[in-house]
């Protein structure tokens, strides 16, 4: 007999959203559960979590400034930048940090945006979609950097991911827009490829009055798979074109935030952050681990959870890489390949090190690589850090 997703689903233990779609399955997932238990915590150093490092310095001209990324996209070529803040600008280099060319550019003219709230590839056309919220458009670009067409958002959105067969998902929190419909006080609407609504998922409780804080990322795609966690829960599901499928529940054992309800207020929740470990939604999912950054009253330090043995390892945050100090309290901004995950660490902090660094680090071949041209104002150097797929496993 079939059973009800939207009561199955719902039926979860969520912190702001109750999610569930209204179509049926035969069978619902359940969540897989991760346990974060920092009291009890299995620790490793950054040596055992982390097999490989490499860096990849972007080359600095005098046309591609970049102050902070906000976005990087790798192709099978190519890295994909975007600064959102301070350039305002998108920029492309070669594998190697080579410097190709800018997409697009500042304005308000044909294929010029104001904004760039968010980049992502377009699965069908293959081109890059860049959403202008302040235009409420999105500007598609070929990925050798010619600007092709442009067309207006269909409802107000924070931002949105494709899935793989050329849906979208949009994330909407605090945006109730009336021609959604029966819709609009969803969190996560899914359309197909013509914006035409599939379903929407998840209520917002996000008051202007009363509850005004939002994650800043609750969709991600890793390896073409769309993920969302709800505003602020502790749940992690899979996007498809039909329906929400749990995925993850993280458990936080120790110190964990209280849960939430819709009477929840913007004052108590800052009071939660004060004292309590909380997922915050930064989260990056890999072939054979999920990256974790757990938002804690003294930073973020993050935990790899591993699919294989289903445990969790916190780090130490201590290990012998000269570059492990820069990636402390750093949520990594990107997946590449299978199991890496990236960091952007700015030209200006590893330039205050540069002297320590000669006094102690042996590998002057390594010191050469990377300090070889660089200096305060160079752009940022980005950090491919390889980690254990055996984690827990060695004997």
């Amino acid at each position: 007999m079939k059973k009800d997703l939207s009561a199955l689903l719902c039926a979860s233990l969520i912190f702001l959203c109750s999610c569930g779609t209204t179509g049926t399955r035969d069978v619902v997932p359940e969540f897989e559960e991760i346990v974060i238990d920092a009291k009890h915590q299995i620790a490793l150093s950054l040596d055992s979590i982390i097999k490989k490092v490499q860096f990849v310095k972007l080359e600095t001209t005098d046309n591609n400034i970049i102050g902070r990324i906000s976005q990087i996209l790798f192709t099978d070529s190519l890295i994909i930048v975007a600064d959102n803040e301070s350039s305002m600008s998108i920029y492309v280099f070669d594998k190697t940090g080579k410097y190709k060319y800018p997409i697009g550019r500042i304005g308000q003219g044909p294929g010029e945006y104001i904004d760039i709230y968010n980049i992502c590839i377009e699965s069908l056309k293959n081109n890059l979609a860049v959403f202008d919220n302040s235009q409420n458009k999105v500007l598609f670009y070929t990925l050798d950097g010619r600007y092709d067409y442009s067309e207006n958002t269909p409802f107000m959105l924070r931002y949105f991911e494709y899935l793989d067969n050329g849906c979208k998902a949009y994330y909407i929190t605090g945006l109730p827009d009336p021609t959604l419909g029966r819709f609009k006080n969803k969190l996560l609407i899914v359309t197909d490829s013509s914006n035409n609504i599939l379903y929407g998922d998840c209520v917002d409780f996000y008051k202007s009055n009363q509850f005004q804080t939002v994650m800043i990322r609750p969709l991600r795609t890793f390896n073409s798979e769309v993920y969302f966690s709800p505003n602020f829960s502790n749940d992690i599901y899979l996007v498809t074109d039909s329906m929400v499928i749990p995925k993850y529940h993280i458990n936080i054992v120790w110190n964990g935030m209280p849960p939430l309800n819709d009477q929840i207020t913007t004052e108590l929740f800052d009071e939660y952050r004060k004292r309590n470990y909380f997922f915050n939604g930064d989260f990056i999912e890999l072939q054979d681990l999920t990256y974790l950054n757990i938002a804690t009253p003294r930073g973020y330090p993050f935990v790899v959870y591993s699919h294989a043995n289903k445990q969790t390892f916190f780090s130490t945050e201590q290990g012998s890489h000269p570059l492990f100090p820069f990636l402390k309290n750093q949520e990594p901004i990107a997946r590449f390949g299978e199991n890496t995950v990236v960091f952007a660490v700015s030209a200006f902090h590893l330039m205050l090190n540069k002297e320590e660094w000669y006094k102690h680090e042996p590998d002057r071949q390594f010191l050469e690589d990377l300090y070889g041209g660089l200096t305060e104002e160079s752009n940022p150097v980005l950090v491919f850090c390889e980690l254990n797929e055996n984690i827990g496993n060695e004997k």
